[in-house]
């Protein structure tokens, strides 16, 4: 029988965003991550909506929010697993997982304000 050790795993871990840079033993993978997914991002940081990955009715709502391309947001909570809680112009929203995937944002420079 062939030792499942030995076999080369096809699968490695990534940073957030990146197809190209392999992800350390840190709490914060990369340095320079690029674009990514805002459900990706961590507490705290600060991104800039990068562009919406969704329809007429993804966009709709989020413009309703006051989020648009080019929009600066706080992630106030993220728990990986459901919500986000995001801090906006003064404002606090909520938005589900799956909205939050649609959503590429890259972190504003210092990663926090």
């Amino acid at each position: 029988m062939e030792d499942v050790i030995s076999r080369a795993w096809p699968w490695k871990p990534l940073c957030r965003g990146s197809q190209t840079k392999l992800a350390s033993m840190t709490k914060r993978p990369c340095a320079d991550i690029g674009n990514f997914s805002l459900r990706l991002a961590w507490e705290g940081d600060w991104v800039r909506i990068v562009s919406v990955n969704g329809g007429k009715g993804v966009h709709d709502r989020l413009t309703g929010f006051g989020l648009r391309v080019g929009a600066e947001v706080q992630v106030l909570h993220n728990s990986m697993n459901g919500k986000l809680l995001l801090g906006h112009e003064g404002s606090r929203l909520y938005l589900g997982g799956g909205m939050a995937h649609k959503i590429q944002v890259a972190v504003i420079e210092g990663g926090k304000r």
